[in-house]
């Protein structure tokens, strides 16, 4: 008799546990199929300011031109300040591309934005993106006005000992919006794409320097749409 409870204990049991089970596989899957979020661009609600220059090297066929330029494995230089003042935008740009002559010198200062705020992991977060117009030429040559966006990450942020810091820029057309000359995020010093908000390296090997500067209360900015920075900043594909 007592060997028949157990069973008939076991007969109940054994259903309850399967669906438990399947339910808890059932969470499982449901949570590792969910998406991952999606983060807009924004000002950052405490603005700040960042600085930088130094050089990033440019392989062929990790940039991209619609003018068919040279990329040779050469620098490209960089000089650039940028943030929010008073209510608005402030900020200067300079980049010479060694390999084809490509010179931009910033205009006016349209954005200042962090491109992936919350994103995983946080480092991403030491990521700001400057955007406006400037005047291009080639080898001296004006070519007119166009819309730009640099991304610069402050890495010496992430961890210790300090890896690269990272830049890239994007040139685009002001009335099409279409690409005119892209060259994705990469480690300062270093030629090739990184992709992502990893590391490079374990320590700087030089290359210059980005630092992205704290919030003071002069460092206010204005507020704006996902749709306004998209408009500012052109293509959002420089990756990190």
């Amino acid at each position: 008799m007592k060997s028949l409870k157990t069973n008939k204990k076991i007969s109940v049991i054994g259903p309850m546990l399967a669906a438990a089970l399947l339910a808890g596989g059932l969470l499982l899957a449901l949570q590792a199929t969910k998406p991952t979020p999606v983060y807009a661009h924004e000002v950052p609600s405490l603005c700040d300011f960042t600085t930088g220059g130094g050089f990033i090297l440019i392989a062929p066929g990790t940039a991209s031109n619609v003018a068919g330029l040279p990329e040779t494995g050469q620098k490209a230089n960089f000089g650039l300040v940028g943030g929010c003042k008073n209510g608005g935008f402030f900020g200067h740009v300079n980049y010479v591309d060694h390999n084809n002559g490509l010179h931009l010198s910033s205009d006016t200062i349209t954005a200042y934005v962090n491109p992936c705020p919350g994103c995983s992991p946080p480092a991403a977060n030491n990521a700001r993106d400057i955007c406006g117009t400037a005047d291009v030429s080639i080898n001296g040559s004006p070519r007119g006005t166009w819309g730009f966006r640099v991304r610069t990450i402050d890495a010496e942020k992430q961890s210790f000992p300090p890896p690269k810091d990272k830049f890239g820029i994007h040139i685009h057309d002001l009335n099409s919006g279409n690409t005119a000359y892209l060259v994705p995020t990469r480690c300062l010093a270093s030629n090739s794409p990184t992709d992502n908000v990893m590391t490079c390296s374990a320590v700087n090997p030089g290359g210059g320097d980005i630092e992205l500067h704290k919030h003071n209360p002069s460092n206010t900015g204005p507020s704006m749409t996902e749709g306004q920075i998209s408009a500012a900043c052109g293509a959002n594909d420089l990756g990190y």
